[in-house]
């Protein structure tokens, strides 16, 4: 079950107008597609400008052993042999291995350690058209058993990471990273990239097991080490800073309970606020707004102030002030 799920983050546009180019993105659509359907058949597409007809046969590679098996310009697999290709005297389909099926998981290089780039490895498959390409997909869960999950990427490259890669929050400290990889046929088309829409990944569909979706729980994630030292993949889940005049900014893509403190000796002013999941938001809603009132600072006493932002606990941004009116 997907957690914060909703439609997947990056449509996947069949335009009928991609190239038979084996996991080409950016390349110009063309009018012959080989697609996969999630069932693990194969389904082709022809945009034909003439107004007739294809007719098909079902023939071996090299077009001999020709026998009739469908009419349109949309023709499904069912019923192809594997090692078959499909002719309409016009155009040829790539060779059909049977019905896409998962032959070995996939995998990750990298610790599974927040603040750690991991990238994952893709499974084997199974049947398919000549020239199938895999996308993966990171996500974290609640569970070993792969509940509760939310996706830590997408189909889109939108960080400058084409292998799917990612560094994993610290805000995902415990959880169990899971990785799966999808088969898409040689003429799925995604859409140039002036089209598509950067966001988040956490609110997209995380891909559940089928017959073309390989997916397997990697291990638990592990505390932090070091800083991050890699920009793929969505930015850090939680960010926090305090102006000079003690006001904090906070941000939690994940939802998180936020604390404003500001001690001076013995003394402390504490603020708790919590903060809904920032993805949910519009971009202007995601920074909340933190501040002491001026009797809670007036309380410390006169001279610097120590205040910190605590988000689930954790220090996250300090700073030394001298409240207004304590001086």
């Amino acid at each position: 079950m997907a957690r914060g799920g909703s439609a997947l983050s990056a449509a996947i546009l069949v335009l009928g107008i991609g190239a038979l180019n084996a996991g080409s993105v950016d390349a110009a659509p063309p009018s012959f597609q080989a697609l996969l359907n999630s069932d693990g058949s194969g389904s082709l597409r022809l945009v034909v400008l003439d107004g007739s007809t294809p007719v098909w046969q079902a023939c071996a590679p090299d077009l001999s052993n020709c026998s009739p098996f469908a009419t349109g310009t949309d023709v499904s697999t069912d019923g192809v042999a594997a090692g078959t290709v499909l002719w309409d005297g016009r155009v040829q389909s790539p060779v059909w291995n049977g019905n896409v099926s998962p032959l070995t998981p996939p995998s990750v290089s990298g610790a599974v350690r927040a603040n750690e780039l991991v990238t994952p490895v893709t499974g084997r498959w199974n049947g398919g058209w000549d020239g199938d390409f895999d996308r993966t997909q990171l996500a974290a869960c609640r569970s070993k058993a792969g509940e509760e999950c939310i996706a830590l990427t997408n189909t889109e490259d939108l960080t400058g990471c084409p292998d799917g890669e990612a560094v994993i929050d610290p805000a995902l400290t415990g959880d169990y990273l899971r990785v799966a990889d999808r088969l898409f046929g040689p003429g799925t088309y995604f859409g140039p990239p002036g089209l598509r829409r950067v966001s988040l990944p956490y609110g997209g569909e995380v891909w559940a097991p089928g017959p073309t979706v390989s997916a397997e729980v990697v291990g638990r994630v592990s505390p932090a080490r070091a800083p991050r030292t890699s920009n793929c993949g969505p930015p850090p889940a939680v960010r926090a800073s305090i102006s000079r005049t003690g006001t904090a900014l906070v941000s939690c893509d994940l939802g998180c309970r936020a604390a404003l403190i500001a001690k001076r000796g013995q003394r402390r002013a504490r603020l708790v606020r919590a903060l809904p999941a920032g993805f949910r938001l519009r971009p202007q809603e995601r920074v909340e707004t933190l501040r002491l009132s001026r009797r809670s600072l007036l309380r410390l006493g006169s001279g610097k102030a120590r205040m910190i932002v605590e988000v689930d606990g954790k220090p996250t941004a300090r700073r030394a002030i001298v409240p207004s009116g304590t001086r």
